[in-house]
C-alpha cells in the first residue's frame, strides 16, 4: 500500500522516548515518524497485532518537554543485526489531533531548517 505520508527520520535516534503509559516505562525510541504512525526501536520484540498504550515524550527547540499519549498497533516488527534494536511498524489507531500536530510542528521546522 501507498504511504499516506513522508516519514520523519532523526540523525539522533534517541530525540523521540517512547513509553508504557500504563506501566510508566521508556520501551524505546522513534526511528521514524509520520501522521499516521511511527517506526519503534526498542530492546524487545513487540509482537505483530498487539495493541500498545505509549506515551510520546521529546523536547522542542526550545527545550520544553512536549508530551502526547497515543494508542498504536503494530503491524510487523523484526530484529535489526546492525543496530541490535528491534524495530516495529507502529500505526496509530483511532483520531489524536495531538499526535498529528506534533508531527505536523516537526516537518515544520524541518523546512525552516532546510
Amino acid at each position: 500500500p501507498m504511504r499516506q505520508s513522508s516519514r520523519i527520520t532523526f540523525r539522533s535516534t534517541f530525540r523521540i522516548k517512547i513509553s508504557d503509559r500504563e506501566r510508566d516505562t521508556l520501551i524505546g525510541y522513534a526511528g521514524d515518524v509520520s501522521e499516521c504512525g511511527m517506526k519503534l526501536l526498542s530492546d524487545a520484540l513487540v509482537e505483530p497485532g498487539s495493541m500498545l498504550k505509549l506515551r510520546v515524550r521529546m523536547r522542542d527547540r526550545e527545550g520544553n518537554l512536549r508530551q502526547v499519549d497515543v494508542d498504536m498497533v503494530c503491524q510487523w516488527s523484526q530484529e535489526n543485526t546492525r543496530t541490535g534494536f528491534f524495530e516495529a511498524g507502529m500505526a496509530l489507531q483511532g483520531e489524536s489531533a495531538e499526535y498529528v500536530r506534533l508531527i505536523e510542528g516537526m516537518r515544520k521546522l524541518r523546512k525552516e531548517k532546510a
